[in-house]
C-alpha cells in the first residue's frame, strides 16, 4: 500500500496510507485526513499539517534493513549511469530497495537481484510504498548469472562486484554502464582491472562530500555534522 499523506506536528510524524489514524496526541479520522487541503484535527485537538508525499518523505518511510546507500550518491549513480526512460537496469543486491526504487523512478524497468531472502522481502514491501509498477525483484544470487539482455546499466553494490563482470559484460548494451558502490579503494581497484579486461573502458571513480549549512537568523555556517566518505562510486562503459 502506497503512502497517501505525511502529517506533521512539531517533531512528531506519520505516514497515512489509509483508514483512521491512532496517535498518542490524538485520533484522526480516515475522512478528515482525505479532505484535508493543509490541516487535520485530531480527537484531543491537535492540528497536524497535511502535506503530499515527496521522494524524500517516503525514504524516511521505508523499513531499514542493511545500510541504504546515501542519496548523494544515489543521484550521482542515476544520473552519471545515462539512463532514460526507455533503459533496463539490472541492480544487484536489492538491500532496503532505495537504489532500485530511485532508479525506477526513471528507467523504463528495474531488475532487482538479491540472494537474502530477508531483505528480499523487505525491498518488495518497501518499494510498495512509492507505488511503483516497473520493478521486479528476484531472489537469486547474481554472481551465478543474469537472466536479462540487452541491458542499459548494471548496478553493483556487493562485496566482490568482479565476479560479476564477466556476465554483465555479455548482456550489456554495447555503451552501457557498469556502476559499483564500494566502500574500500581495494575492491574498486580490482573491480576497475577486472572490467578492463572483459572489454570495459573509460572508467571514472568519484566519492561524494555533501555538508550542510545552518542558517537561521543568529547562525550561519557550516553544520557540525557532514556526510563525508560513504563509498567509491564507480562507472565504467562497455566498449
Amino acid at each position: 500500500m502506497a503512502v497517501k499523506k505525511v502529517l506533521r506536528y512539531k517533531d512528531y510524524e506519520f505516514f497515512w496510507e489509509k483508514g483512521d489514524l491512532h496517535t498518542h496526541l490524538g485520533v484522526l479520522k480516515e475522512k478528515n485526513i482525505q479532505k484535508a487541503k493543509d490541516k487535520a484535527k485530531t480527537s484531543k485537538g491537535v492540528i497536524f499539517k497535511v502535506f503530499e508525499p515527496r521522494f524524500t518523505d517516503l525514504v524516511r518511510a521505508m523499513q531499514r534493513g542493511p545500510q541504504m546507500p546515501f542519496l548523494k550518491d544515489v543521484a550521482i549513480i542515476t544520473f552519471y549511469s545515462g539512463i532514460t526512460n526507455e533503459s533496463l537496469v539490472v541492480d544487484a543486491g536489492s538491500g532496503s530497495g532505495l537504489l532500485a526504487i530511485s532508479l525506477a523512478r526513471i528507467a523504463k524497468k528495474v531488475v532487482s537481484y538479491e540472494r537474502d531472502k530477508r531483505f528480499f522481502g523487505l525491498a518488495k514491501k518497501n518499494s510498495a510504498l512509492f507505488g511503483l509498477k516497473n520493478i521486479t525483484f528476484k531472489n537469486k544470487d547474481i554472481y551465478n548469472g543474469i537472466g536479462e539482455n540487452k541491458i542499459d546499466l548494471v548496478v553493483l553494490d556487493l562485496p566482490e562486484p568482479w565476479k560479476a563482470v564477466k556476465r554483465a559484460s555479455k548482456k550489456l548494451k554495447v555503451g552501457g554502464c557498469l556502476c559499483a558502490y564500494l566502500p574500500n579503494i581495494n575492491q574498486t581497484e580490482k573491480l576497475v582491472k577486472t572490467a578492463s579486461k572483459q572489454g570495459f573502458g573509460l572508467a571514472k571513480t568519484v566519492e561524494i562530500i555533501e555538508r550542510e549549512w545552518v542558517v537561521d537568523e543568529k547562525r550561519l555556517r557550516p553544520s557540525h555534522k557532514m556526510y563525508g566518505h560513504t563509498a567509491f562510486l564507480t562507472f565504467m562503459r562497455k566498449l
